[in-house]
């Protein structure tokens, strides 16, 4: 290929990059508790929210893979946050159903609130932190919430379901 191409490229990945920052002032953060501990993910990653469905348990994975549950016929896996970054298994029935093709949906406690963009300060995070589960954090009213990163748990379940 000719350097003219990449540098075509180059200029639209620069585009859309500035594009995504715009947008960025319009994002609203769903923040939500899993155990004690409370997180933020971006709601348009968010499906839907569904309380006391059933859950079928599933042999062979990992304990924080609680099982699936039935979401208007389809299956989706039932992740226990608390239980996937170390803490305590939950008892919740509150599912956070992610917007993706893998099907999956978070147990958590409860939903606090959204936050609009403009009303947080964003933080990265430390270069030694666990960068993989969080992409950084919002702060807002004294409460700092990790603002969850499903690519990076999905990337870790695939990695403990295939035994790495």
């Amino acid at each position: 290929m000719s350097t003219d191409l990449f540098e075509e490229i180059d200029a639209l990945q620069s585009e859309s990059q500035k594009a995504a920052q715009k947008d960025n002032k319009s994002l609203t953060w769903l923040v939500f508790t899993a155990g004690d501990e409370t997180y933020a993910i971006d709601s348009s990653e968010v499906k839907e929210i569904v309380r006391n469905n059933e859950i079928y348990p599933m042999p062979f994975v990992p304990s924080y893979i609680k099982g699936v549950l039935n979401c208007y016929g389809d299956p989706y896996a039932v992740i226990d946050v608390s239980e996937f970054l170390g803490m305590e298994a939950q008892k919740s029935q509150l599912f956070m159903i992610l917007n993706n093709e893998n099907k999956l949906s978070f147990q958590i406690t409860d939903i606090q609130e959204f936050r609009n963009a403009a009303n947080v300060t964003t933080q990265k995070l430390a270069e030694n932190s666990d960068a993989s589960f969080f992409s950084g954090a919002i702060s807002f009213d004294d409460v700092t919430a990790p603002i969850l990163n499903s690519a990076g748990v999905i990337d870790k379940i695939r990695g403990d379901l295939e035994g790495k």
